[in-house]
């Protein structure tokens, strides 16, 4: 299914839907390790060790993240690399149900990782993307020099908190009930997220559209096995710098989730952005930058 502008109630849902964007260069299909490729883009000028960024979903492509006006000012000074993952966008389709696992997304990332030829990448996970990278990087460390974390979905995604019910109840009673498979895993359409996604409308209404796509096969089996997972204990023991990121008025992730997860990696450094919901790179992009780069080039502590 596809959706000419994505609106999920979903664990990590991604939506961005920011500014129109910034030219990106199409880059060379990346191999998978059994020889499929990948779809991803690239921005601004290489570098030693690009900032791969992961889009939140799952299900769907890399298109609402990359248009973040977050980035315009960022790539100006470093690459960023953003990729289709299995199953979306112009990237292959999954072989079979080990694609479709968070164990699957990982092998994908670290074969793109091969494909660039560098020995280590700055991480940077939005929503869903969150808990992938999170999951990349207890797996190879060695290869990680940085971890972002923005608005991250929570390590064990079955005690993931939203925040929905909480600060919208009246638009959340109004959604029918869903008993599905991707139902329960919330990967529906819901034409209320917009309003429930961001701090500032006035936001939205800057955001102009967007024309991403969104399969809900991907994220149903995808979010199945995420609710197997646990990754707090690897965490615990995580020696990557890490920089968590959550908006204040973020429905979508709790603060709490974000506080847990800083209090979880050693040495984490956690900001709050508190004229965002769940798209700091698109609310508050000047900041969104700052810090980024900040913590990238070592210059902050926790």
């Amino acid at each position: 299914m596809t959706f000419r502008k994505p609106r999920q109630i979903v664990l990590a849902l991604c939506l961005g839907l920011a500014a129109p964007g910034i030219a990106s260069a199409h880059e060379p299909e990346s191999p998978d390790p059994r020889g499929e490729t990948l779809y991803h883009v690239s921005i601004g000028a290489p570098g030693d060790v690009p900032l791969v960024a992961v889009n939140g979903g799952p299900g769907f492509d890399h298109s609402y993240l990359v248009n973040a006006p977050a980035w315009k000012e960022m790539s100006a000074r470093r690459q960023i690399i953003f990729y289709d993952q299995r199953g979306t966008g112009k990237s292959p389709a999954a072989r079979g149900p080990e694609d479709m696992t968070v164990d699957g997304m990982v092998r994908d990332l670290e074969a793109l990782r091969r494909h660039l030829k560098v020995e280590r990448i700055d991480l940077l996970g939005h929503s869903w993307g969150g808990i992938l990278s999170m999951a990349y990087a207890v797996r190879y460390p060695q290869h990680v020099r940085h971890l972002v974390l923005v608005g991250s979905g929570a390590p064990k995604p079955a005690e993931h908190e939203f925040l929905f019910d909480k600060l919208y109840p009246e638009i959340v009673a109004a959604i029918p009930p869903d008993t599905t498979p991707a139902g329960q895993m919330g990967c529906i359409a819901i034409d209320a997220y917009d309003r429930m996604s961001y701090y500032d409308q006035r936001n939205l209404a800057a955001g102009g559209g967007d024309t991403g796509t969104f399969s809900q096969e991907v994220c149903t089996e995808v979010m199945l096995d995420a609710m197997k997972l646990d990754l707090y204990p690897a965490l615990a023991k995580l020696n990557v710098p890490t920089l968590v990121i959550n908006g204040r008025f973020d429905a979508n992730v709790s603060p709490t989730v974000a506080y847990k997860i800083s209090q979880t990696i050693p040495g984490a450094r956690l900001v709050y952005f508190e004229r965002s919901g769940h798209s700091p790179q698109v609310e508050e992009p000047e900041k969104f930058a700052l810090e980024v780069e900040r913590f990238l080039a070592g210059s902050v502590r926790k």
